[in-house]
């Protein structure tokens, strides 16, 4: 798994992020938590309520807990070494600063526990099967910035649980966990998935807070929630776009995708969600993609490295989707530049990161809709390289039909044998057919 999934871990935290309370009046109260104790007959009746809105039943009971926050950091950080290890995390890092989404020498592990010790107010374990509040979540600083919405009422504290038990109830419903594990070395299908369960239970939340759910509900929110990005950059300014991005993703486009659902057939078409998931945060991005269309995205299966990179370990791999590739245009190349259109273009990418006592070594294949925007996005990202990278680097990038070869490292320096190795070995699966990237009339070495 690569790093920006990292604030959530492999597995499915749901957090109740801070950032996605800017439906909530300013200067709420978090009257359901005093101090550490619940007040157990309004969460009683919260429980009840949210089956109502949400339309689905609790299968066991869910207990509520309250930790401090150096407890559910303690939580959030156990939760993240089940599945790393403190070097896969560095070359996770690492690989992030070569490709251009992280700055360099960024403690990717510290990084992502300081966003969510800062921001997180409560979450649903799905170990332990218990919902945790966070002590002293209303002082976030999203909380208490917290814009005037449609909402007139003291309900900060009752739209975090409402939102938390509807995590709860997907999970005892449609096993999320479960599903999560079969993406567990794809990050951008588990970033999609994902943002289907935040998009699911921060607009039931905010139905329950509100007292009605409908259309206009949904949407109103969806609205408001394009502040987001703005909000957390000023609550959290040193994050890093490749952490802050995917967190806001999953709340303001999780959000736009599920009301696009709930318009189409209300809540048993956001169930219908998880019987057949969005498979990459470019579904998400572009709704008509996965609603108006019934075909599996292509997926790459890169391949062929290994005679050649011998000695070198798989220390990660993983894809990084529309959504990341977003940021590394955007990180490098400015927000308002012409080039980050191509992120839109996207159809598939893999990246596999290689390990060994001589540093990082990063392949990466990218495909793109059509030749011409895979051609021009070699040039954009070799210039964007030369720059970030100059000569300390190793770096070539090589083009077939409307897909991208991208070395960063040492394999660089043997590039004319490792890139015909590793094109003949690749494969693109569309519909369930995989097929060799064969050569182009304009495929050339950049």
């Amino acid at each position: 798994m690569n790093s920006r999934a990292i604030i959530f871990g492999r597995r499915l935290w749901w957090p109740a992020c801070a950032v996605a309370a800017l439906i909530i009046l300013r200067g709420c109260a978090y009257s359901l938590v005093n101090g550490d104790h619940v007040n157990s007959q309004q969460a009683a009746k919260i429980e009840t309520g949210i089956q109502t809105v949400r339309q689905l039943r609790f299968k066991q009971s869910v207990p509520l807990t309250i930790k401090t926050p150096n407890e559910a950091e303690a939580m959030m950080e156990a939760d993240l070494m089940r599945d790393y290890t403190d070097q896969q995390l560095e070359a996770d890092a690492v690989a992030g600063s070569l490709t251009g989404l992280y700055p360099a020498g960024l403690d990717l592990k510290a990084a992502s526990l300081k966003l969510l010790k800062s921001q997180v107010a409560g979450f649903y374990d799905p170990h332990g099967k218990e919902m945790v509040l966070v002590e002293g979540g209303a002082d976030l600083g999203i909380w208490n910035s917290a814009a005037q919405f449609i909402i007139q009422r003291d309900v900060v504290g009752e739209m975090l649980l409402a939102h938390e038990l509807t995590h709860a109830l997907q999970d005892q419903n449609f096993g999320l966990e479960t599903s999560l594990d079969k993406v567990k070395d794809d990050d951008d299908r588990g970033l999609a998935l994902k943002s289907v369960a935040e998009g699911d239970a921060t607009i039931a939340g905010f139905a329950y807070a509100a007292g009605r759910m409908d259309d206009s509900t949904a949407d109103a929110l969806a609205d408001n929630l394009k502040q987001l990005p703005q909000a957390l950059a000023t609550e959290a300014p040193d994050t890093p776009e490749g952490l802050s991005a995917p967190l806001v993703f999953q709340y303001s486009d999780g959000v736009r995708f599920v009301a696009e659902a709930y318009r189409r057939g209300g809540w048993p078409a956001v169930d219908a969600l998880y019987g057949r998931p969005p498979q990459s945060s470019h579904q998400i991005l572009h709704p008509e993609l996965y609603f108006d269309s019934t075909a599996s995205g292509p997926r790459i299966e890169l391949a062929g490295y290994d005679g050649v990179m011998s000695g070198w370990k798989k220390a990660d791999d993983d894809t990084y989707g529309e959504l990341l590739l977003r940021v590394i245009l955007e990180r490098n190349l400015g927000k308002q530049s012409n080039e980050v259109g191509l992120a839109a273009r996207w159809v598939a990418d893999r990246m596999i990161i290689l390990q060994e006592s001589r540093g990082v070594n990063v392949i990466w294949m990218l495909a793109f809709s059509d030749l011409q925007t895979a051609s021009h996005f070699a040039v954009v990202y070799e210039t964007l390289l030369d720059r970030l990278l100059g000569d300390s680097t190793p770096h070539r990038i090589d083009t077939r039909s409307n897909a991208v070869l991208v070395v960063i490292g040492q394999g660089a320096d043997y590039f004319d044998t490792l890139a015909p190795a590793i094109w003949n070995a690749s494969t693109i699966e569309t519909g369930g057919v995989s097929a060799r990237i064969e050569p182009s009339a304009t495929s050339a070495d950049q």
